[in-house]
């Protein structure tokens, strides 16, 4: 086991799955394009009074809060600082058949509720904020929520200071987002070209994506393709379990081309927000694996995945179908694993209790003798689950592989039992044990399954790449 830890410590989940499954990350060449740096943009943004640029300012801020906030913002039509509205733009109402088509911004409240926003370029921005919220809250247009966004730095503690005390004095939310706000915006979810569109400023040279690559081109079109069905309105009228799909199959298009995670979060978000309302709770639950799977695999964000399984988890955990559980194990032996790789997690109580509610699921599955296929499989994935155990402790792989083997044999007589799962692990875990005798003999008996099932040809790739991985072992 000890080299299981070696790779576990080495790589990060992104990297370990790069080097496995290539082709489903992006293609796309690296090459010297012009790009601002963030230090250049935050100097573009501290001196713009200077350039006398207020008015692009706040164009670049309308454009910024209809990707960030909501896509429904009014263009402003009077004079500047707000004209005779007193709001330099405010969101309008927007059908709710519309907006849960939306992948940016807060589409549930956004298209519902009334927002105001006021822009300021003012280096003083404390008294600018108190004026600009009074001429708001004074218009009585029931605003649930204003936006203040400045140029200026803001610290964290007047910025908390100021909000609460506008709170308190207008009965409305007042939220001050400032110059580190925008920066991380910019520069996190990759709004450049918005930048360049606005703000008119001169490229200095960095390194950009450049060339969709084979993959990568196919992508897109077809990404592009489905962005025009879904905002379609007319062609889901019937059929919203569709759109879900579509909207899922959209993140995951963008997850391939390496879009920044805020849009890919934001479709994920969109497909699971219209299979929730459906009700949806099996294409719910894939929705969620999906986007638990890219959390770990595509951010390495193992703490999103933690969180997404305990919301899945009750969605599938007391099914009549053995192979909803089939995602959950995965989701579950990603969890196990990584908790020891990291360290880091002091909720084992609970992970333990997650652990025994899928062991039971399974468990009831495994007993059921009217469905000896389903049986057989439920089996299956108790069996991987205590191999999971086995590696993260280093001990009990023999009778666990022995195990395996048993079933193996009793799923001859059900060719509709899925083997080739187990083909992928028994690769993966040669990698971690090398040539110990009770892996040689599982590996011996999955070739000879895998023979009956497809023929000669499929043994000779399996035993051409044992002996490749035998030769690296030295």
């Amino acid at each position: 086991m000890a080299e299981w830890q070696k790779i576990s410590n080495q790589f990060s989940p992104t990297d370990f799955m790069r080097a496995r499954r290539p082709e489903l990350y992006s293609d796309t060449t690296v090459i010297e394009e012009p790009v601002l740096d963030r230090n250049q943009f935050e100097f573009h943004l501290d001196t713009l009074t200077q350039r006398k640029e207020e008015i692009r300012f706040e164009h670049f801020c309308r454009r910024l809060a209809e990707k960030e906030l909501c896509p429904n913002l009014l263009t402003q039509t009077g004079p500047t600082g707000g004209g005779d509205s007193k709001v330099d733009t405010e969101t309008y109402p927007v059908a709710s058949s519309i907006s849960e088509r939306w992948y940016e911004g807060d589409p549930e409240r956004a298209s519902q509720e009334r927002w105001a926003f006021a822009f300021s370029a003012k280096k003083r921005w404390r008294p600018k904020v108190k004026d600009d919220i009074r001429k708001i809250s004074e218009t009585k247009r029931e605003y649930s929520l204003i936006y203040f966004i400045t140029n200026q730095a803001v610290r964290d503690r007047d910025r908390a200071k100021v909000e609460d005390k506008l709170r308190e004095q207008w009965g409305v939310d007042v939220r001050i987002l400032d110059r580190s706000w925008i920066i991380e915006k910019v520069t996190q979810n990759n709004r450049w070209d918005l930048v360049y569109q606005t703000l008119d400023i001169d490229r200095p040279l960095v390194k950009f994506k450049t060339a969709l690559g084979p993959l990568d081109n196919e992508r897109q079109c077809n990404l592009e393709e489905l962005d025009r069905m879904i905002e379609d309105q007319e062609r889901y009228q019937s059929s919203k379990y569709q759109l879900a799909e579509d909207c899922l199959q959209s993140a995951l298009l963008a997850r391939g081309l390496g879009r920044p995670r805020v849009e890919i979060d934001g479709r994920f978000d969109r497909a699971e927000r219209i299979a929730r309302n459906r009700g949806d709770m099996r294409q719910l639950f894939r929705i969620l694996y999906q986007k638990a799977w890219t959390a770990n695999w595509w951010f390495d964000d193992f703490g999103e995945l933690d969180r997404l399984y305990k919301v899945a988890e009750p969605l599938v955990i007391d099914s009549e179908w053995v192979w909803d559980l089939e995602k959950l194990v995965n989701l579950w032996q990603v969890g196990t694993t990584w908790r020891q790789v990291q360290k880091t997690l002091d909720d084992d109580e609970i992970w333990a209790t997650h652990t025994s509610k899928l062991r039971e699921s399974l468990s009831r599955h495994a007993s059921n003798s009217a469905k000896p296929t389903s049986a057989l499989w439920a089996r299956t994935e108790l069996a991987l689950m205590d191999l999971t155990d086995a590696a993260v402790k280093r001990g009990g792989l023999a009778s666990t592989l022995n195990s395996i083997l048993q079933i193996l044999r009793e799923a001859e007589a059900h060719p509709e039992y899925p083997v080739e799962p187990i083909i992928q692990i028994a690769q993966e875990l040669n990698r971690i044990v090398g040539g110990d005798k009770t892996y040689d003999e599982f590996f011996e008996t999955i070739i000879q399954f895998q023979s009956k099932r497809v023929g000669k040809a499929e043994e000779g790739k399996m035993r051409l790449e044992r002996g490749y991985q035998k030769l690296e072992a030295g």
